[in-house]
């Protein structure tokens, strides 16, 4: 039999917090702390009053001290990270994604194991441990990805900030199985190749894939600019919708030679081109040569991972979408997003009116997106929610 697990009390904010839904508990609400005990430990949540409140994952030397992963009884076993991973796959199954090959098959909070990102590539997965609780687990975590999806290689791409504010070192490199960490996916018929060593994150950005069949269907005939290109999903998408021409610009010139590669991959070459520029210089110039496009794609990264940044954040997609619109023809189309977590849906829909009233542009609502399902979104955890996805046209007046 296993050890039980230590047993921590919160306060009445805990508690509360807890009840609402919310996973997380700060340090500061923290009451009756077993000494010594080591980061990522799993622990038995009570209330100041001795109520069970769940199981969760400690690490007593960050500011988010507890990130609950069940509101039951849970053992950091085999046999539970198992059913958590099957417990995703289902949902994802249900939600009309059993069948993809290119997907998120575990997100963090959104699938109850904090800390764990996990993308599949075809015979691929891409892993990102980001919190001392999972870490604990990661060889178990290991040995259930590799029973669920016998994948041919499993690559670690734990890395970032997240790590580092956890207390752990980052880590990246092929972790089992072997080969190439190239592979080659498709998507709505579009194929991409994604290298999960030198790519985004976790390999490729797969949270814009409803948002960029929205832009396919909305492309037929128009010159379109795809601006923080990345890998060229927008564009390909674009180009499969029928435009006219693309032009790709992004500050990375390895991010437009894989987009040039991409387009190559599925025979679009003739009506595309690519550009490494800071975009907001790019647009300045462009507008200043009269320069102007159909429809224009901005899917800009995220402009800050702090609080002490959402500010210099909002103004950030105030001045992109600004200068986005001065390329923009009357009667064209804007698809702009935010992957900013910290900027909401209010704040971001202000610096979209800012930017709009800046330009002396009147803008018609066509179109409104955000994540898909393998990124799922839960009602009391606010912090799932990050992707804001829209479609705006020009009036022409």
């Amino acid at each position: 039999m296993t050890s039980p697990l230590p047993e921590v009390r919160v306060s009445r904010k805990g508690e509360e917090r807890l009840r609402s839904g919310h996973p997380w508990v700060f340090g500061d609400d923290l009451r009756d702390v077993p000494e010594g005990m080591p980061p990522g430990r799993w622990v038995r949540v009570l209330s100041r009053s001795g109520a069970f409140l769940g199981t969760a994952t400690a690490n007593l030397g960050a500011r988010l001290a507890l990130r609950r992963v069940s509101r039951g009884e849970a053992e950091p076993s085999p046999a539970f990270i198992e059913s958590r991973i099957r417990d995703a796959m289902a949902r994802r199954a249900a939600a009309g994604m059993g069948r993809e090959r290119a997907l998120r098959v575990m997100y963090s909070e959104g699938d109850f194991l904090p800390g764990l990102i996990v993308d599949r590539y075809g015979d691929v997965l891409s892993v990102q441990i980001l919190t001392a609780g999972m870490e604990t687990v990661r060889e178990i975590v290991l040995d259930a990805l590799e029973r669920v999806f016998s994948p041919r290689l499993v690559y670690e791409r734990s890395e970032g900030g997240g790590r580092r504010l956890e207390g752990l070192e980052e880590r990246k490199g092929p972790v089992r199985g072997g080969g190439t960490a190239a592979e080659e996916i498709e998507t709505d018929g579009l194929r991409f190749l994604v290298d999960v060593s030198a790519g985004p994150k976790t390999g490729f950005f797969l949270d814009q894939r409803a948002n960029r069949n929205i832009v396919r269907r909305l492309a037929e005939g128009k010159d379109v600019l795809d601006g923080f290109c990345a890998a060229g999903g927008f564009g390909l998408y674009a180009l499969a919708g029928g435009a006219k021409s693309v032009l790709a610009v992004d500050s990375s010139r390895q991010a437009v030679e894989t987009a040039r590669a991409n387009v190559d991959r599925n025979g679009f070459s003739s009506r595309w081109a690519g550009e490494s520029a800071d975009l907001f210089q790019a647009l300045r110039d462009m507008a200043a040569s009269g320069r102007r496009f159909d429809l224009v794609v901005l899917d800009p990264p995220s402009f800050t991972k702090s609080r002490e940044g959402r500010e210099g954040a909002i103004r950030g997609y105030r001045d992109i979408n600004r200068t986005g619109l001065s390329v923009l023809s009357p009667g064209g189309l804007l698809a702009t997003s935010s992957c900013t977590q910290l900027v909401d849906v209010a704040k971001w829909k202000e610096a979209l009116a800012d930017a709009a009233a800046d330009a002396g542009a009147d803008l018609e609502l066509v179109a409104w997106g955000g994540q898909p399902p393998d990124h799922p979104v839960l009602l009391s955890v606010p912090e799932t929610e990050y992707l804001k996805f829209a479609v705006y046209r020009k009036r022409a007046t």
